[in-house]
Parts: C-alpha cells; sequence; structure tokens
C-alpha cells in the first residue's frame, strides 16, 4: 500500500504539514484553508501524509496570489472548484479500473494497478490538462457569446428524468441498472455538446443542462425523449425547459429558470416535454406549441406551462 500511494502521488509519502508549510513558505492558516477547499481529510501535524508535489502546489498557489491576480478568497473558490470537479472524475476512472480489476483479489488487483501506474497514470495526466484546456476554452467562448441581465447570464435550463424510475430499479439488477445510466447520461451529454450546451449535473435518474438558446435546449430534451421513446429497452424520457438569468458558481447554476424547468418536468407526461412562456414565444420554426392550463406546483401557485413537440 505505501509503494501504491507513493506512485500514485508522484512522489514518496515522506513530510509533515510543518514540514510542507517551511518548505512553501505559506503560512499554517493559508496552506491549511487550501488544503480544505480542495476537500483534503484533516492530517494532524506529525503524520507523514504529504509529498514534494504537496510543496510544489503550495509554492503555486502562493505564486498566483503574489502575481495580483486572485485575492486569497478567489483562490479559495477555485481550489474548491477544482477538488470537487476532480473527486468526480477521479471516482469515474476508478470505476473503470474496477470494472477491469472484476474476480481479481485484492493483493491481485493492488499488484495490477502498481505494474500499470507507470505507464497510465502519465497518459491521464496529459489526458485530464487536454480536456481541462478545451473545456476551459469554451467556457471562455461561452461567456463571451452569452446575453447579460443584471449582471448575469441568460441561460436557457433544461432538465431531463427517467420516469418510474424508482419503481423500475426495483426489478434490475446492477448491470442493467448500470448500463440504462451509462446509455442516458452519455446520449444526453452527446446531443448537448453537438448544439455548444453543458450538462452541469447528473441527478442519479436525472440530467440538468445549459444552452445560450431556448430553441437548442427544446431540440436537446426533445430527441432525448423521442429516443427513448423508440427504444423498448430504455424507459420513459420526461422534459422541462425554460429561460431566464441565472447564477452560476462552482459550475452549478441557479435560480428561477433552474426552479421552473425543474417542476416543468415533474409536471410533464412521460415521452413529452414541457416549456416556460418565454420558451415557447423564443421558439420559431419547426415545433408546435400548445398552452396547457395554470396549475399550482410547489413554488409557484400559477404556472403556465406550454406543450411542445416537433412541428408536423
Amino acid at each position: 500500500m505505501d509503494d501504491l500511494e507513493s506512485r500514485l502521488l508522484g512522489a514518496p509519502v515522506t513530510l509533515t504539514r510543518a514540514d510542507v508549510e517551511a518548505r512553501s513558505g505559506v503560512p499554517a492558516d493559508v496552506a491549511h484553508d487550501i488544503w480544505a477547499a480542495m476537500g483534503f481529510a484533516e492530517v494532524p501535524y506529525g503524520e507523514r501524509a504529504f509529498t514534494t508535489g504537496d510543496v510544489a502546489a503550495l509554492k503555486t498557489a502562493a505564486s498566483l496570489l503574489a502575481l495580483g491576480v486572485l485575492d486569497t478568497d478567489t483562490l479559495l473558490v477555485m481550489a474548491r472548484a477544482m477538488g470537487q470537479g476532480m473527486a468526480t472524475l477521479a471516482e469515474g476512472q476508478l470505476d473503470v479500473f474496477r470494472a477491469l480489476s472484476d474476480g481479481m483479489s485484492v493483493e491481485e488487483a493492488l499488484t495490477a494497478v502498481v505494474a500499470a501506474t507507470e505507464d497510465v497514470l502519465p497518459k491521464l495526466e496529459e489526458l485530464v490538462l487536454f480536456v481541462w484546456r478545451r473545456q476551459f476554452a469554451a467556457a471562455v467562448e461561452r461567456s463571451l457569446v452569452t446575453v447579460r441581465e443584471d449582471g448575469m447570464p441568460v441561460l436557457a435550463i433544461g432538465f431531463l428524468d427517467l420516469v418510474n424510475f424508482t419503481r423500475d430499479t426495483r426489478s434490475w439488477d446492477a448491470g442493467q441498472l448500470e448500463r440504462t445510466l451509462e446509455r442516458f447520461e452519455r446520449d444526453t451529454a452527446l446531443r448537448v455538446g453537438a448544439v455548444g450546451g453543458r450538462v452541469v449535473k447528473t441527478l442519479g435518474d436525472g440530467v440538468l443542462f445549459t444552452t445560450d438558446r431556448a430553441q437548442t435546449a427544446v431540440t436537446v430534451a426533445l430527441e432525448t425523449v423521442q429516443a427513448h421513446a423508440a427504444d423498448e429497452d430504455l424507459p420513459s424520457v420526461r422534459g422541462g425547459v425554460a429561460i431566464g438569468p441565472v447564477l452560476v458558481r462552482l459550475g452549478d447554476v441557479f435560480g428561477e429558470p433552474v426552479n421552473i424547468a425543474s417542476r416543468l418536468s415533474e409536471q410533464a407526461r412521460p415521452d413529452s416535454v414541457l416549456v416556460d412562456g418565454q420558451v415557447a414565444e423564443a421558439l420559431q420554426d419547426g415545433f408546435e406549441v400548445r398552452p396547457l392550463h395554470r396549475r399550482s406546483v410547489r413554488g409557484y401557485r400559477s404556472l403556465a406551462p406550454y406543450l411542445v413537440r416537433p412541428a408536423g
């Protein structure tokens, strides 16, 4: 295990918190806050749990502060965003390795991982950096072209969820559950990416995504609904789309359009998509839009949904 940890971290674990703080020159309280913001567990003083990589990382953080581009609060926000994103990425990558080691004993799996780290980790590291640069460039581009209202970006919010998911999973084995979620999340993400949108998060049986135009969000929702309706191996999908100014924080989105999209999805029948009034007004040729009766839902006493279908 010690050998595995050293290989995964890229250097031997030989330093304590005091060693890292002394070598990096970063004050103890700042070093602790950065470590905690990245989502790592508290390490007692005197315990050897760090490497020279931790020293280098703290020096890099200190240099960012010295440049004056970031203040401490902004640095901590950025560290928290990176920590949360990378934790999700690491768990996803580990799932792949778990599948590869299926049927092995713990000792056999550890031996295989140790043997593969020298070749695999550098390649994964290169891919992570490449994807991050591409994603960062795409995020900057989206930010530049997005309309703003009261300082907040105006985005179309789409919410899609699997119908009767809880009931169906009672009769599914783990393999079927995993295959269904993988297809739903993968195919939806491909559709969102194809129109320049972004998957904000997956919520078990749901996907929350954003685009810069109402039409593209509705197109993604309708295509997903139609794909599931045409495949008897997949459960039905329903969706809701709303548009308006939202708060974007740590990659997540907040605001009334998010709440309305969720409520519309809850009210939609299987294989259908509901939209709010602003989305209905924004849709052009290619869609049929029909107003439905107002209804009282959680948080809204008089929500006015519109049923949208492809034209014809």
